[in-house]
């Protein structure tokens, strides 16, 4: 008899074939460092594991960072931040986190045209490894297509690429968002 858990196939591109498969969703702390994985048979996508998963860990997990009333007074503060990749990428996702107090950050998936590299400046950035370096960095505000107004800030490599990240982080200051999502 197989005592083995039966798996949901998913196709694995490298193997050309459908193999039993499970997805890991690991959850860092701003240093890196593992705080917790969640592990599911079928990959319901990065958004629900998110939404059913790992926010009501981490509501239990984190400490109460900013108290009631201060979020009753500032409308523009948030719990904590979630830093994703872009298939976080949702314009009506972001909007039910900000009604959570959860600011998201993430690759910004329709950056439309490059800024002019005039609007970008030079900044020295210490990275959690203690590394420092130079990012060139801009900075424009957003309005999604729900309406959702967002930060949106620009990376220009010294080959001319832009990379854009957009937040719902209204608070902090560009740098620590840039290094935040640029350095992982």
């Amino acid at each position: 008899m197989d005592n083995k858990p039966k798996l949901p196939r998913h196709h694995v591109a490298r193997q050309k074939l459908c193999l039993r498969a499970t997805t890991d969703y690991w959850v860092n702390a701003m240093d890196g460092q593992p705080f917790m994985v969640i592990n599911k048979a079928v990959d319901p996508g990065m958004i629900k594991v998110i939404e059913n998963d790992i926010l009501p860990q981490l509501e239990k997990r984190l400490p109460t960072f900013v108290n009631a009333e201060e979020l009753k007074s500032d409308p523009l503060l948030h719990r904590f931040t979630l830093v994703c990749d872009r298939e976080s990428y949702s314009p009506p996702f972001f909007k039910r986190m900000k009604a959570q107090r959860v600011a998201c950050l993430t690759y910004h998936k329709y950056p439309g045209e490059n800024w002019p590299e005039e609007e970008f400046l030079p900044y020295a950035v210490t990275l959690s490894s203690g590394e420092q370096t130079q990012l060139n960095l801009a900075e424009r505000g957003h309005c999604l297509s729900n309406g959702l107004w967002v930060r949106e800030i620009r990376k220009l490599s010294q080959k001319g690429h832009q990379t854009s990240i957009i937040g719902t982080d209204y608070r902090s200051e560009m740098i620590p968002l840039a290094v935040a999502m640029f350095a992982r």
